[in-house]
């Protein structure tokens, strides 16, 4: 029986073909010259590798330039205010108006006067309080509770004798009458040392009155404009720091 084409060319192909072996033709080897390379293989091969090397993702410019835009508003250190100037506190201002209570007849100064400074009158009523403890009498609520009332009074005693034009706050009647109970506080020191209740005490008790009186009625008629009303102003004063000094002596 005759041959077709299609078994003449399988038989050829047979022919040519070596014995299975388990070694890998080389791309060098004729019989892989004689078929050709397969761009399909090499295809896949390419697909593979890219499938085990995982792609490096690409950057995004937008988180720099949030960074850099939050960094340029962001405040620094340098431009950041102290602890103690955001919560108005400041040792030159209480120094000053210190002074001023120390030397009650130096020139007021306005800058002083129109400072409405309130760590003062906390420090020296916490002070007055401490110094007091130390003798065995507990007056925290005594201080503070006539404290307060007697710059409720003040300020409305005041603010009927005080012209239209004059800039009077409460702020400003607890800060000066806070600040001239130094002496007080002096005062209590000294009951540490000597009794008050003889003719030495109530001779101390006195000048601490009149050393308390003095500075804050100057304060008061440099703040109010009002230095021919100074002895009207004065004499609830002197009243409020004697019940002061009578907390402290008895």
């Amino acid at each position: 029986r005759g041959e077709s084409g299609g078994e003449k060319f399988f038989r050829r192909d047979m022919d040519t073909m070596e014995p299975f072996s388990s070694t890998p033709r080389s791309r060098s080897s004729p019989q892989f010259q004689a078929y050709g390379q397969f761009p399909q293989q090499d295809w896949l091969m390419n697909v593979e590798a890219s499938q085990e090397e995982p792609a490096a993702p690409m950057a995004d410019p937008m988180p720099m330039r949030r960074s850099e835009s939050a960094n340029a508003l962001a405040p620094t250190e340098e431009d950041e205010l102290p602890l103690l100037e955001e919560l108005g506190i400041s040792f030159a201002d209480i120094w000053s108006k210190t002074k001023l209570v120390l030397r009650p007849m130096k020139d007021m100064d306005e800058h002083v006067v129109d400072d409405a400074d309130l760590a003062g009158p906390i420090v020296f009523g916490l002070c007055l309080g401490a110094v007091l403890l130390l003798r065995g009498k507990v007056h925290f609520g005594y201080i503070y509770g006539f404290g307060v009332c007697s710059c409720v009074g003040t300020y409305f005693v005041l603010s009927l004798m005080a012209p239209p034009e004059a800039d009077l706050s409460f702020s400003h009647v607890v800060s000066f009458l806070g600040y001239c109970l130094l002496p007080v506080v002096v005062l209590a020191a000294i009951a540490l040392v000597i009794k008050l209740t003889g003719p030495l005490g109530t001779s101390l008790a006195a000048t601490c009155v009149l050393a308390c009186t003095l500075p804050c009625t100057r304060l008061f008629e440099t703040k109010l404009n009002a230095r021919h009303q100074r002895f009207l102003i004065a004499y609830p004063l002197a009243l409020i720091y004697s019940c002061f000094v009578l907390i402290t002596i008895f």
